[in-house]
C-alpha cells in the first residue's frame, strides 16, 4: 500500500468496516482528505465539517463519549479562538 491510491481505497474501506460510533472512522476520514487534497490537519478538520453529517457526528461524540469531550477541551485550550469547537454553557459545538 505505498501509492496515495491504494491508501485512500484502504481508509474508506476501513472506515466503512467500523461501527457509526466508533471515533476511528473520524481519524480515518482525516487521513483519506489529507491524502485527497494534499493539506494538513487543520484543513482536513475544515473539509471534513462542511458535510453536515460528519459535522452532527461529531457534535454527538463531543457531547457524549468522554474520552472525546476531552480532546475536545484540550482542542479548545490549545487553540483558543481558532478552535473548531466551541464551549456553549456545558455543551460543545462546532464553529
Amino acid at each position: 500500500m505505498e501509492d496515495t491510491a491504494s491508501l485512500i481505497a484502504f481508509y474508506r474501506a476501513r472506515r466503512a468496516e467500523l461501527d457509526p460510533s466508533d471515533g476511528s472512522r473520524w481519524y480515518l476520514l482525516i487521513k483519506e482528505i489529507r491524502l485527497l487534497k494534499g493539506c494538513g490537519i487543520d484543513e482536513a478538520h475544515a473539509i471534513a465539517l462542511t458535510d453536515p453529517a460528519w459535522r452532527r457526528w461529531l457534535e454527538q461524540q463531543i457531547n457524549s463519549n468522554v474520552a472525546c469531550r476531552k480532546a475536545a477541551l484540550r482542542h479548545i485550550r490549545r487553540n483558543g479562538d481558532a478552535s473548531i469547537i466551541a464551549q456553549q454553557g456545558e455543551r460543545l459545538a462546532v464553529r
